[in-house]
């Protein structure tokens, strides 16, 4: 796993934007479960604070051919950290091309920071926003 701090809401848009170009530039799909996500927290009665601005959650995919290959959010996370998932044991040396490709596309704008192994992400204390 990956985290990162986008830092403000042009970040988000930014972000969300390098993750469609990657996704395409991959001949992947693309997967914004964001707005849903949010709806669905509120109905259940979720108590984040962030769910009380419309566009602050995000979770997002890139699948190919019915498989995830990358899955990121925020939830449990200050607004602008993203952390991100890889998965596909069966697919091992295309998903550490994935992960170094998004790692190096992400870091050319902002500091990535790779999660422990065995380790979950933790709120970077100098990243803004809302839990």
């Amino acid at each position: 796993m990956i985290q990162l701090c986008v830092k403000d809401d042009q970040g988000v848009t930014e972000f969300m934007n390098m993750m469609r170009s990657i996704a395409a530039s991959e001949h992947m799909t693309f997967v914004d479960g964001g707005a849903q996500t949010q709806r669905d927290l509120k109905d259940i009665g979720a108590k984040f604070e962030k769910l009380d601005t419309p566009g602050s959650v995000i979770n997002i995919g890139i699948d190919r051919a019915e498989r995830t290959f990358v899955m990121g959010g925020n939830l449990g996370l200050p607004t602008y950290q993203v952390v991100l998932g890889f998965s596909g044991e069966e697919d091992r040396e295309e998903v550490l091309r994935l992960a170094d490709v998004v790692a190096k596309r992400l870091g050319t704008v902002w500091q990535v920071q790779t999660v422990p192994a065995g380790k979950g992400a933790l709120p970077m204390k100098t990243c803004p926003g809302k839990m």
